[in-house]
């Protein structure tokens, strides 16, 4: 068995809790009209997610609840509960035991329970589907809607054969899936739409930004064109200047070293003058001695001559010559120089003459004094050659030291002059400092303003000199190109930092959307590809399951109508008619023409011959007819599907005694694989079953469940 227990609470006319209970493969409720039996297969129809009051047979939802009576008041709920045993898992869980509930209230608000949890009535339905046991197959068969079957349109009747041949999972599935492709390709429109609204801000950003990277790059090759123009500047400031400090501080100690010079010859040319002056000083101080003595002599030589004439001449010479004997000592007084030495030496010799003459002329009449005299001015001439020889050294020595002191003058001059000219150059040298300075400001500043480290650009010179050197006109064409390179950068203009931002929010965006469009398309296309799967697994199942069908189906037809022949057959769809499904599914014609050429079909029509008449056509049976057909319909597809539980209500109601004992018949083969609970007046029907329920009208007109034998039910048939 499948379904173990069924639980009613103040479901339509059950009142309070009611507990059904299916120990077996057929279980049968029995019971007068209007006692309320037919509202158990209502239950069950109900529990299962039935959304049509119609099939239940209510206005509106809260009819289900009981109504009470006189005595008693309207429940505020009802709930129906369905009790399975899923020991072989035909339910897609792990559950061994599955309990489905339905409850309403005074609202009609309906909740659902899987397992005592609460779930969605989709949840339900997927459930029941994998199970075969769905509301749109043929679980449960109601006697108004046996023969429906045979009635509804060959669509129709294939999604019912689909559910009872467990398609239904997979057809929901495939239902599932177009529902997401929809969805899909909603998400894709809407997705595309919003990626063409950005796409034409985005583009102008695009081209601002694409500019800006363009003027970074043209930002970075002029870094490093200015950096190795800068460097090369810089090179240039300092070939031109060599380092005139270091030049600087040469030239002052060289200054320094011939002012120590100049200082040291002009105290040798103070000694050496210190020494020539106090030399002649002493000669001529000795000298004019020498010469008063001389003179103290003449006088004396001339007191000797006594007489008149000789004294008078003389006295008269002696005089003149004393009086010019004064004058050059006065001279010889103010003498300072070798040449007035020279001079007095040579008065002193006209004196001497002079004086011999005079001497000469008075010798004859004083001869002997006269030859004294000679002899003691002879003696007097000889030393006074002596004195004019020792004069003459003494003149080579004062020339010599004269000489000298001009050769240490022109030596302080000619040291002079040289530190006349490094002063000079001292001078040049610091206009050539200040102007390295100038042009290392210079240098400075416009390294600066191009907005580089001047530290750095030195360290780059040093670390890259030996590459980076060009020459002139190269230098020159290098700033052309550092020119050219500032004038691009301003025809571009300065990065707006909002703009950029803007940029790479809608930029992200547009990734964001792009990624979106793509895993849309992708999920699209697997979507039809799966629907595609699902439609081929669908119609390769049912067309197997179909030609099992037709063998029972005709043997069970032949069964009731002793004899004759029927069948059931696909209808074929169109080209065009596929072709417009595929669109409606989203799906390319392309991509579906391999299933166009294929057989494709949209409904299952029924073909019958009936014995022993020319009746081709269903809408030409009777009543009793179309009962058997359906039946035998029925159950083959029964027989091949195998449905857990099977749930009919009154469908052999119209069946006279040997059709009854035919579809008892039948029923008993078919029950070694499917679970039945049959709703019935007919004892043939009753007797293949193994537990019987009675419904009648208890207390207060509510429904009462009695579980009888047999031989009790004409009892419970009987009452009213």
């Amino acid at each position: 068995m499948f379904l173990k227990r069924i639980i009613l609470k103040n479901f339509k006319s059950f009142r309070g809790k009611t507990i059904l209970d299916f120990p077996c493969l057929i279980t049968a409720v029995i019971g007068p009209n209007g006692s309320g039996k037919s509202n158990i297969v209502d239950a069950i129809r109900w529990a299962l997610g039935e959304q049509s009051f119609k099939n239940i047979r209510v206005e509106k939802g809260q009819d289900l609840i009981f109504a009470g009576s006189k005595n008693d008041t309207t429940a505020a709920v009802c709930e129906v509960e369905l009790i399975f045993d899923n020991q072989k898992r035909l339910f897609n869980t792990d559950f061994s035991e599955v309990s489905i509930l339905r409850r309403i209230d005074k609202s009609g608000e309906n909740s659902y329970f899987l397992n005592h949890k609460p779930c969605r009535l989709k949840d339900i339905i997927d459930l029941t589907a994998s199970a075969k046991i769905g509301l749109k197959g043929f679980s449960i068969i109601n006697q108004g809607s046996v023969e429906n079957i045979l009635l509804v349109s060959p669509q129709e009747r294939r999604i019912m054969l689909e559910e009872i041949l467990g398609l239904k999972n997979i057809e929901l599935k495939k239902e599932e899936a177009k529902r997401k492709l929809e969805e899909t390709n909603i998400n894709l429109d809407k997705t595309l739409a919003l990626e063409q609204e950005i796409l034409p801000h985005l583009r102008t950003l695009k081209r601002q930004v694409t500019r800006w990277e363009k003027r970074e790059k043209i930002e970075e090759d002029l870094i490093i064109t200015e950096k190795k123009y800068f460097a090369n500047l810089y090179h240039q400031v300092l070939e031109s200047n060599i380092f005139p400090d270091k030049k600087l501080d040469s030239l002052n100690q060289e200054i320094a070293a011939l002012n120590q010079k100049i200082k040291n010859k002009e105290e040798e040319l103070l000694v050496s003058k210190g020494e020539a002056n106090g030399g002649l000083e002493s000669k001529i101080q000795k000298i004019t001695q020498e010469i008063i003595n001389l003179q103290n002599k003449k006088s004396e030589l001339l007191h000797e001559l006594g007489h008149q004439e000789v004294a008078t001449g003389l006295a008269l010479s002696g005089k003149e010559l004393e009086k010019q004997i004064i004058i050059i000592k006065e001279k010889l007084e103010k003498l300072l120089t070798i040449e007035d030495i020279a001079l007095i030496h040579h008065q002193l010799k006209e004196i001497i003459a002079e004086f011999k003459t005079i001497f000469v002329d008075n010798a004859r009449d004083n001869r002997p004094q006269v030859e004294n005299i000679e002899n003691q001015l002879a003696s007097l001439e000889e030393e006074l050659s002596n004195k004019n020889l020792l004069l003459k050294q003494e003149e080579e020595e004062l020339n010599t030291k004269n000489r000298n002191f001009r050769a240490i003058f022109e030596e302080i001059n000619e040291l002079r002059r040289q530190k006349e000219d490094l002063l000079k150059e001292e001078q040049r040298q610091e206009l050539l400092l200040e102007k390295y300075k100038l042009h290392l400001e210079d240098l400075k500043r416009r390294i600066e303003e191009a907005g580089l480290d001047f530290i750095a650009i030195k360290q780059y010179y040093e670390d890259n000199k030996s590459q980076i050197l060009l020459a002139p006109e190269d230098l020159l064409s290098l700033e052309k190109q550092v020119l050219r390179l500032r004038r691009d950068m301003a025809e571009i203009g300065i990065e707006d930092a909002n703009v950029i931002k803007e940029y790479e929010e809608i930029s992200k965006r547009h990734n964001f959307l792009q990624q979106q469009i793509a895993d849309l398309k992708k999920g699209s296309q697997d979507l039809k590809i799966l629907i595609q799967q699902l439609t081929k697994e669908i119609e390769k199942s049912f067309e197997k399951s179909l030609s099992d069908i037709n063998k029972d189906f005709n043997r069970y037809f032949r069964l009731m109508f002793a004899g004759g022949s029927a069948k059931i057959e696909q209808i074929k769809k169109s080209k065009s008619l596929v072709n417009n499904e595929n669109q409606e599914e989203g799906e390319d014609t392309d991509t579906r023409e391999e299933d166009v050429n294929q057989e494709s079909y949209w409904g299952v029509d029924i073909k019958i011959d009936i014995p022993k008449t020319e009746l081709k056509s269903l809408e030409m049976l009777s009543g009793g007819e179309k009962t058997l057909v359906a039946i035998s319909l029925l159950f083959a597809i029964v027989n091949q599907s195998d449905p857990p539980l099977v749930v009919v209500d009154e469908i052999d109601a119209a069946l006279d005694e040997d059709n009854s004992q035919r579809f008892s018949q039948i029923l008993k083969e078919l029950c070694k694989n499917t679970q039945f609970i049959i709703i019935t007046h007919n004892r043939m029907t009753m007797s293949v079953a193994e537990v019987i329920y009675g419904v009648t009208i208890g207390e207060e007109n509510s429904s009462q469940l009695l579980s009888i034998k047999l031989e009790d039910s004409d009892k419970i048939l009987q009452k009213s």
